[in-house]
């Protein structure tokens, strides 16, 4: 039995173009082998689609071109590495143009297409690179290294950079109606290498417009949008923001922006140049956690963060300055420390309950530390994970934007075609004077007086400015 065989003659006719395949598949391997066989059907039904495109493209390409010859190139893609040829056309300007490339949006030099980039990224985003490679592997039949794929993201992040730039650029405002904004910062550290530092803050902003019930005591937000950077100012992270929040949120309807974060300096003022009325709330989990570890010893914890979330700061103050004449020691230092923290953040103690009208829909905060932890730290914290710049720069350029590649509805931008994909002729060079040196001027001999003699002369005799 396991010597039978089944032989398969596959005819694949597209257009004027006609291909026979031969396969003989044993009955041992008949599942994997079908599998091959469909994906070497694929290959040769998509290789002749090609090349009836390119034909089809040479009835409209301007007749001031010039068809300079066919070039043959290997690129992968869904179905696996396909060999294809496409005719390169030279304009009346000297520029080389390939349409088949452009009409697949495959880059110059690239190896995979634009597809194979955007599984392959998102891949990466879920798992380390070495995953991620074997996994992508095994979708295409096609081997991809580590390294390889680490150049992909890199490749495709920096892709991602140009095109949010485009966005910002449009003057179209966002058409999200919000009366209450929602915005929540924080920040989380990764290891770098090769950096003149050795760890840098993510920034990660978000903003919503409400949350919707998901579960008994599970809830989603809204309109959820979020922003990332890696270094850079915080006037740029504000800008970021700014622009963020123009391009999906109608802000002529929104009356109130609610702020949450930790208390960092930067986190209060990351939503500043929004210019909406803003009301801060101070995050419930570090307020909670920061009480409870000084006062818990001494009184009731829970009460005090009551009496914190309904009263006005200078009411329960008072309750904490006896507290701490009670205490000695290294408890003393805690405390005072903690009023300090509760202090400097007094404006955002109270529920929005106490500080908006009642008859708005309100709901809570502290969205923060879970977005940081799916967007940014499951995938670049832990396991002696270290980054060059570049290499998270491109990573939490692909992070932001997962959720769009797994579903296949990444906005790409409209390529200029004289950024190209095609290589173009470069630009003439404004004249530059020769220059040259000699040796002996800069070797052991140059200090000797007959060395100096001949450079002072050379220089004298031959300047413009002597013979002007």
């Amino acid at each position: 039995m396991t010597d039978q065989a089944v032989q398969v003659i596959i005819t694949v006719v597209v257009g004027q173009e006609k291909r026979e395949l031969h396969k003989d598949i044993p009955a041992e391997d008949l599942e994997s082998a079908i599998k091959d066989l469909s994906q070497e059907v694929g290959q040769a039904i998509f290789s002749a689609v090609l090349q009836i495109l390119d034909d089809q493209m040479q009835k409209t390409i301007p007749r001031t071109w010039k068809n300079v010859g066919r070039v043959s190139r290997r690129v992968a893609f869904e179905n696996g590495y396909t060999i294809y040829r496409r005719r390169i056309y030279r304009d009346e300007h000297g520029h080389l143009w390939k349409p088949l490339d452009l009409l697949l949006g495959v880059e110059a030099y690239a190896r995979n297409s634009r597809r194979v980039q955007e599984m392959g990224c998102l891949l990466a985003s879920r798992s380390s690179y070495r995953n991620a490679s074997e996994m992508l592997t095994y979708l295409l039949k096609t081997v991809i290294s580590p390294s390889s794929l680490q150049r992909i993201v890199k490749r495709f992040g920096a892709y991602i950079s140009a095109c949010e730039a485009d966005w910002h650029q449009e003057e179209q405002a966002g058409k999200i109606k919000a009366p209450i904004l929602y915005a929540e910062s924080d920040g989380v550290w990764l290891h770098l290498q090769q950096a003149n530092a050795k760890r840098a803050e993510v920034k990660v902003g978000l903003l919503y417009s409400s949350k919707r019930r998901i579960g008994s005591d599970r809830f989603c937000c809204e309109n959820k949008v979020v922003m990332t950077q890696l270094g850079g100012s915080n006037e740029i992270w504000q800008i970021k923001l700014r622009e963020l929040a123009d391009r999906h949120f109608d802000l002529d309807h929104t009356n109130y922006l609610v702020i949450g974060g930790d208390g960092a300096s930067w986190v209060k003022h990351s939503f500043d140049l929004l210019n909406l009325p803003q009301v801060p709330v101070l995050d419930r989990f570090h307020l909670a956690r920061a009480v409870h570890a000084a006062f818990s010893k001494l009184t009731n914890s829970q009460v005090l963060l009551d009496a914190l979330f309904s009263q006005p700061f200078d009411t329960v103050k008072p309750h904490i300055l006896e507290l701490i004449n009670q205490s000695k020691g290294k408890q003393t230092v805690l405390l005072k420390r903690t009023l300090d923290y509760l202090e400097n953040n007094q404006h955002a103690l109270l529920d929005l309950a106490q500080r908006l009208p009642s008859d708005l829909k309100l709901a809570t905060l502290g969205c923060a530390e879970a977005n940081v932890d799916k967007l940014v730290r499951q995938r670049m914290r832990g396991r002696g994970f270290s980054w060059s710049l570049d290499g998270a720069q491109a990573m939490i350029a692909v992070l932001r934007h997962k959720d769009s590649l797994s579903r296949i509805v990444f906005h790409h931008r409209v390529m200029d075609n004289k950024r190209g994909l095609a290589r173009n002729k470069p630009a003439p060079s404004t004249y530059q004077p020769i220059s040259a040196s000699v040796p002996i001027f800069h070797s052991s001999e140059a200090s000797k007086e007959w060395v100096q003699l001949l450079r002072t002369r050379m220089n004298k005799e031959l300047s413009l400015t002597e013979l002007f």
